[in-house]
């Protein structure tokens, strides 16, 4: 085997199925795609998850795995393939499991996901946009800008750089990566190269990639401090790349912040950020969003928005720079600080920040007690259930939901719809291209609360 060839460490063998799988690949018609990308087929009764089935497809598949409703496996063949199927552009994407989407073309890919936004919309939240806007787009490859790493070492000294394989926390080793940056794409190389030798690493159990526009991060997340030999090796690295180095042991007090922040613009303004804090993913998506977010909150010099889950200001900033008087809220007292020097070094006053954890009860809180007329919430992926009902108490005209998980929005909008709120506006982004994952956004406009239906008399409890 060459030295920098693909190759994965062994996985440990899969469980017993309570009944026994067929030994031979079984052929199955893909009906529909599932939410995380694989073909669903039907198999003796029961649904069928298939890997690297598209919809329309007629597959051979290997089932691995049965549970009690349903089976797992992965197409070995292919018998009559979909007109939306394309080859794979990376060489690792059968192994690798950071992307599942790459044999599906971009087009379709990005209707899918608006399709299956919208079913959900309509079958959890019970719910249809009044109008749906054009998905924002952008390249399809070499456009995340951050990225965790994964390292380890074989048995023979050979250093493993990659992400996790497919259904799997092993590590699959990569040479380069199709979606990442192209200013790093070829790290896992370059980083292999420079281990290889280098004694023992297992010790460094992962680099993080954070870029700004001009330079980053390389964070190395450590069980106990580099030797002198490791350092000078990633020091050398964090140099090649216009990087910062910087190094977390694992249960030590954090490192200090780098004496130079790297950053990033969003228009006229600029967001400087430190290693471990959020940033979006694509920038030039996050570009399109902010100027789309914008425009459909019709900001006004007299608004008062009030934005939730706010970061470093990503939203914050841009509505501030409209004229509106802005209060963002976040739950890390450490993003909270850095919005705030960010608002100071753009020169908006008019922005205040806060820290709360948005999952407590608020009303008890200054800032939550004051007048919005347009609130934006960006929350994770468990979306904002608690937080609904308090914030329609506060009676805005407008809320703005940004959503990294269908389900979440589609929980959320029945509650929200609940409140009195319409959902006007709907596009999805296209944050994460060759991957099931999808960005929403979510434009819901204020009505009449919905009145609770009235239970009809049924008699029970009377006696004659």
């Amino acid at each position: 085997m060459k030295p920098n060839s693909s190759r994965t460490i062994k996985q440990p063998p899969a469980r017993k199925p309570a009944h026994p799988l067929p030994a031979d690949p079984v052929e199955l018609n893909i009906d529909s795609l599932s939410y995380d990308g694989r073909g669903v087929g039907r198999y003796q009764g029961k649904t069928a998850f298939i890997a690297n089935a598209l919809p329309g497809e007629q597959v051979l598949a290997r089932l691995t795995e049965e549970k009690a409703r349903f089976y797992q496996g992965h197409a070995d063949t292919v018998i009559s393939p979909s007109k939306h199927r394309i080859e794979p552009a990376c060489p690792h994407y059968q192994q690798c499991g950071g992307c599942d989407l790459q044999h599906l073309d971009n087009q379709a890919q990005l209707e899918l996901k608006q399709t299956q936004v919208l079913e959900q919309l309509e079958r959890i939240g019970h719910t249809k946009p009044a109008n749906i806007r054009a998905p924002l787009t952008a390249v399809s490859w070499h456009y995340r800008r951050s990225a965790r790493i994964g390292i380890n070492q074989l048995a023979d000294g050979e250093p493993i750089i990659g992400f996790r394989r497919r259904g799997s926390h092993l590590l699959t080793q990569i040479d380069s990566c199709a979606v990442l940056d192209a200013r790093v794409s070829d790290i896992f190389s370059r980083v292999r190269e420079a281990l290889r030798d280098s004694g023992d690493i297992r010790y460094i159990t992962q680099l993080d990639l954070n870029l700004g526009d001009q330079d980053g991060y390389l964070s190395l997340r450590l069980k106990r401090r580099l030797t002198d030999e490791h350092l000078e090796i990633f020091t050398e690295l964090a140099d090649h790349y216009s990087l910062n180095l910087q190094y977390q042991v694992i249960g030590a007090e954090q490192s200090d912040a780098p004496a130079q922040l790297s950053s990033y613009h969003l228009g006229e303004q600029v967001l400087a950020f430190r290693p471990g804090d959020f940033i979006q993913v694509n920038a030039s998506i996050n570009q399109q969003m902010i100027s789309e977010a914008c425009q459909l909150l019709d900001l006004k010099p007299e608004d008062r928005v009030l934005d939730m889950f706010c970061g470093l200001g990503n939203f914050s900033l841009p509505v501030a720079h409209s004229g509106a008087l802005v209060t963002g809220v976040e739950g890390s007292l450490s993003m909270v600080e850095q919005a705030q020097r960010n608002a100071q070094q753009n020169q908006l006053h008019h922005c205040r920040f806060f820290c709360a954890n948005l999952a407590d009860d608020l009303k008890g809180l200054q800032w939550f007690k004051q007048d919005y007329n347009k609130i934006i919430i960006d929350p994770p992926r468990t979306g904002a259930a608690s937080l609904i009902p308090q914030i329609c108490r506060l009676k805005p005209e407008l809320i703005l939901y940004i959503s990294c998980n269908p389900g979440a929005l589609a929980r959320d909008s029945q509650l929200l719809n609940e409140e009195g709120y319409q959902l006007q506006e709907f596009l999805v982004m296209d944050m994460f291209p060759q991957t099931h994952h999808v960005e929403s956004m979510a434009l819901f406009v204020r009505g009449k609360k919905k009145s609770p239906k009235k239970k009809l008399f049924t008699g029970k409890g009377i006696s004659r």
